[in-house]
């Protein structure tokens, strides 16, 4: 699992967690502090008692005088020294002893009178209990404190899982469940919701204008060529080229249409395998130009078959054909369709635009330093939806004087 250093989540996990260390720290330094105190006591009160000889009372003072000389033998012999005194106003020397988790002074005379072995007698110590709870408090407010801004934050998984989602396509993504939410998350995802409802509303709005217009144009598209079919003494030739205007006419509002519905969401392709050299062929001639040597096409593989939507395919292809006619500076070259390892190629020698790759697929994009400014700006914005519609991706560069675009067929190869 890879960890994001730079979340808001990992961020607080890092200040708890180092909240949670400083913490123990300050407890095992208070801890060993409050022992500390409390063995000086107990070197305090041994002295006493043995300079007073008192004894007999060393219960009442919390020590413990030990007599059976196995034990002191091996408490003497198995124990750690931690301290070492040789007080002039006393007979003896000191030693401070721990063994079993206990404190001991043994008291070794210097003139040969007997040694004693004195033992901390272990109680309840007030300060270490209130140490103790006052560090589990604060660890538990600690942790209450996480659970709280971690149950806070979690939402802003969720509302990423969203934006992601719409970025993807999906406008109609539910950030209802945040509503009741009073907080910054709570805010965040009410303008995230007016900004989704008002792209809607733009959306809707443009396809409604696009099918408006689409409908409002179709009509005298057809009743010119109705007329073009009744008139009889006109030249042949002109006929014809009128009749290719209003087919143009006709096929880029058809195009534009079908684009629309699958931005929309509403055009279910018609798959079907189809032969990538008969799509070809297909968005050749619907450039409406003589394939006089102007496309050249070049493939590791004539048989390469995809499961596709054909004809809108040829359509996407006919674009990317049309607009490397368009715009090549040298008429003599040819546009070059190269097919390499299920990667389709569509080269041009060319200017590169001055317009960006995504703003170049933005619906009505044109490049206004280009020579050739004949067409709507719509080609490449309908081939990206057909494209885009069928899982893949077109792919933009510019090398070596050459405009290159480029479609990975194999997710659709059969």
């Amino acid at each position: 699992m890879k960890i994001n250093r730079h979340s808001v989540l990992f961020k607080i996990n890092i200040v708890f967690i180092l909240s949670f260390a400083v913490l123990l720290f300050f407890y095992l330094f208070a801890h060993k502090i409050i022992n500390r105190v409390e063995t000086f006591k107990f070197l305090r009160k041994a002295v006493f008692l043995v300079k007073k000889n008192k004894l007999k009372d060393a219960e009442m003072f919390g020590i413990n005088l030990l007599k059976n000389k196995k034990n002191i033998d091996k408490i003497l012999k198995n124990g750690k020294i931690i301290l070492r005194r040789n007080p002039p106003r006393l007979n003896y020397t000191l030693n401070l002893l721990s063994s079993g988790g206990n404190k001991y002074l043994y008291f070794k005379s210097k003139t040969g009178t007997t040694n004693l072995l004195l033992q901390r007698i272990s109680g309840i110590n007030e300060r270490q209990n209130v140490l103790l709870a006052a560090w589990i408090g604060l660890n538990v407010i600690l942790i209450l404190l996480y659970i709280s801004i971690f149950r806070s934050i979690r939402p802003l998984k969720k509302l990423r899982d969203n934006i992601e989602e719409f970025k993807n396509g999906n406008i109609y993504v539910d950030l209802g469940g945040y509503a009741s939410r009073k907080d910054e998350i709570g805010f965040l995802a009410k303008e995230f919701k007016e900004a989704v409802d008002n792209l809607k509303k733009t959306m809707n709005t443009r396809v409604w204008f696009i099918r408006n217009i689409a409908h409002e144009l179709k009509t005298p598209i057809t009743k010119g060529k109705i007329a073009l079919e009744l008139l009889k003494d006109e030249d042949e030739n002109k006929k014809r080229i009128f009749s290719d205007i209003f087919n143009r006419l006709e096929m880029l509002i058809n195009e534009l249409f079908a684009a629309e519905k699958i931005a929309a969401g509403s055009e279910i392709l018609n798959m079907n395998a189809c032969s990538l050299k008969d799509v070809i062929d297909r968005a050749t001639e619907l450039l409406f130009v003589k394939n006089d040597g102007i496309i050249s096409v070049i493939s590791d593989n004539t048989n390469y078959t995809v499961k596709a939507d054909c004809e809108l395919l040829s359509i996407a292809i006919k674009n990317l054909l049309d607009n490397a006619v368009k715009f090549k500076t040298n008429e003599e070259s040819a546009v070059t369709v190269n097919i390499e390892k299920g990667v389709l190629n569509i080269i041009n020698e060319g200017a590169k635009p001055s317009i960006s790759e995504d703003a170049m697929f933005e619906p009505f994009a044109k490049d206004i330093n280009a020579k050739n400014k004949d067409g709507f700006g719509l080609g490449l914005y309908i081939t990206k939806q057909i494209i885009e519609k069928h899982g893949l991706k077109i792919i933009y560069e510019y090398t070596g004087g050459k405009n290159i675009f480029k479609i990975d067929l194999n997710k659709i190869q059969i």
